[in-house]
């Protein structure tokens, strides 16, 4: 499996669509963390992620046929991802209570860092996230934490690049004004 380690995504892809089915091993290995960790964006329960990870996974398996190798593969299965986890979001309770897990260990923004100098702030961070819609904190965090371009998280979650930008923009504002003002409501919204 080693001599695999080097190949594209979308080699692997080719050399699983054309019969060696033990290579999808290196895609599992490759996206397993990347992905829990998007999915858990979506709930907090490690086993509701597992669930919807071994349902990427599947999906993923049996739809390679029709993927199209002029997108970029990565976008392509954190799309099944983005599906997948909302499906498990409509289908329960949580479209209410989505809570964003610990990615704030995995790296933090530069224009967020400076401030950012005890586990305190990283909590009040972590809380004034959480409270950002889904529409906001989904292209903040593919983009911030998942290293996603913009082009990707249109793929991803199918809308226009520019709307992209323009989410991610007022995803930045509106933590800092949940952040400087998490004590008093602000009159300063959009």
């Amino acid at each position: 499996m080693d001599r695999y380690v080097k190949l594209p995504d979308e080699e692997i892809v080719s050399l699983v669509v054309n019969g060696e089915k033990e290579v999808y091993g290196q895609i599992v290995e490759r996206y397993e963390k990347k992905l829990k960790r998007y999915i858990m964006t979506f709930t907090k329960k490690e086993e509701d992620a597992d669930d919807v990870l071994q349902n990427v996974f599947i999906k993923v398996y049996k739809n390679l046929m029709t993927y199209d190798r002029k997108l970029k593969f990565s976008s392509w299965i954190y799309r099944i991802a983005h599906n997948e986890s909302l499906n498990l979001v409509n289908s329960s309770f949580l479209q209410k209570v989505i809570a964003l897990q610990d990615w704030l260990t995995v790296g933090i923004h530069e224009e967020i860092e400076e401030k950012i100098d005890s586990e305190m702030l990283k909590t009040q961070l972590k809380k004034c996230i959480d409270r950002l819609e889904i529409k906001y904190r989904e292209p903040l965090i593919l983009n911030l934490y998942e290293e996603k371009s913009y082009e990707e998280i249109s793929d991803i979650l199918r809308i226009p690049v520019r709307n992209v930008g323009v989410l991610i923009h007022r995803a930045k504002i509106k933590v800092k004004e949940i952040c400087h003002g998490h004590s008093t409501s602000s009159g300063h919204s959009e």
